[in-house]
């Protein structure tokens, strides 16, 4: 009888914590959500807001009919919770949202604050929280997620892998996705950057997917640097170039220099990089050193100078050294003139080295910002030039 009352008791326990299929989610009966595009509507009060449906059918080649691979769908509302619970107004099945890659948002809008927008989808248990924020530069944000391409076919796959592509070999992207601006946003001493797309072309001929067909694309989406913003609000923009002198003081590790050296350039290929950021407090004005080692091979060589020979490997390295030190303070000098806010972390490396010195001007620590003084080190370490030590160039020419 005891050992019956004791299995009784355990089945119950189980039967409290077993809670079966009721909340199941059969992939035929949904739609999958890739992106997500924010604008001004005509309503002052109200927004827009365009979902990116996939059509799962034309990813399959044995199923393909040619017809366009995914589908948009724009609502008008007030706030986020109520356009996603009715977007079914036009779209067939129930959406599921855990494989957005971007959320485009519109100039307008990002220059008015994004934070009552951004906060339904950090809390809400449907979306993750890697999908990258973008803000669509002189191109409505919807325009950007109909602008179909070759590979891969979905815009919002296409604009994901473009911009992961960038930060891996060229170093000039941001981590934009939600999980780093609500950090940015929240952090003392820090202020937030995403990236920023455009289209080159027509922007009107982006949809057909016809016109994929041609060698020289009617319409395509480029990177075109990064929005800095201030809390929330977007207040303008650095270029993909001073994108990538800010990212060497957020630990790029690859990215390509090209250096001038006479009358020609040299191309380095950067594959380690590590950045130290050193501060202090010289007669109450903060002052940062940012440390920089580069290592890397030399990728192109239009100068004259034999690779062969070590001095031109030593010459290479100061040249290159300089080149980035001139490229970090200038960036950093544009930032305090144009914008006055610390999107580079200095106010957060503050708060860690120098604590109770920092707190004084935490409140006002943009302020002190376009005060810095900033001066980078960079110390260069070239390896190696590729698989041919002679260039033709350098070469003795046949008479």
């Amino acid at each position: 009888m005891y050992k019956l009352g004791s299995f009784i008791l355990v089945l119950l326990m189980f039967m409290l914590v077993l809670t079966g299929c009721w909340d199941r989610r059969e992939i035929n009966e949904l739609s999958l959500v890739t992106g997500l595009a924010l604008e001004q509507s005509d309503d002052e009060e109200a927004f827009s807001l365009t979902i990116e449906v996939l059509n799962a059918s034309e990813m399959d080649p044995d199923l393909a009919e040619g017809l366009t691979p995914t589908i948009t769908y724009q609502l008008k509302g007030l706030t986020m919770g109520e356009l996603l619970t009715k977007m079914n107004l036009g779209i067939t099945r129930e959406l599921d949202f855990s494989h957005a890659r971007t959320l485009i948002v519109d100039e307008e809008i990002a220059r008015e604050g994004i934070a009552k927008f951004i906060q339904f989808l950090e809390k809400s248990g449907y979306f993750r929280t890697d999908f990258q924020i973008i803000v669509a530069k002189g191109v409505k944000a919807s325009q950007i997620i109909t602008t179909t391409y070759p590979i891969p076919k979905v815009p919002s796959l296409k604009i994901f892998e473009q911009l992961m592509t960038i930060r891996d070999t060229w170093g000039g992207f941001p981590q934009s996705d939600l999980n780093q601006f609500v950090y940015d946003l929240t952090q003392t001493g820090r202020e937030p950057v995403v990236g920023a797309l455009t289209i080159r072309g027509d922007a009107t001929k982006g949809k057909n997917i016809d016109d994929n067909r041609e060698l020289d694309l009617p319409a395509i989406i480029e990177y075109d640097g990064i929005a800095v913003f201030e809390k929330d609000r977007m207040i303008g923009y650095l270029s993909p170039e001073e994108a990538r002198s800010y990212m060497w003081t957020q630990d790029v590790t690859e990215t390509a220099v090209t250096v001038p050296c006479g009358e020609g350039y040299f191309s380095i290929q950067v594959y380690n990089a590590y950045t130290t950021i050193d501060t202090k407090f010289n007669n109450g004005l903060p002052e940062v050193t940012v440390d920089l080692i580069v290592e890397g091979d030399i990728y192109d060589n239009q100068c004259p100078n034999p690779l062969d020979d070590y001095n031109t490997y030593f010459n290479y390295e100061d040249i290159l050294a300089k080149h980035i030190e001139e490229k970090i303070v200038a960036t950093v000098t544009t930032v305090q003139e144009k914008f006055g806010v610390d999107i580079f972390g200095f106010g957060e490396h503050f708060n860690k080295q120098h604590h109770k010195e920092y707190k004084k001007y935490e409140n006002q620590w943009n302020e002190k910002f376009k005060q810095l003084n900033v001066t980078a080190n960079v110390e260069a370490n070239l390896r190696r030039d590729g698989m041919r030590t002679k260039s033709f160039l350098t070469s003795k020419r046949k008479e």
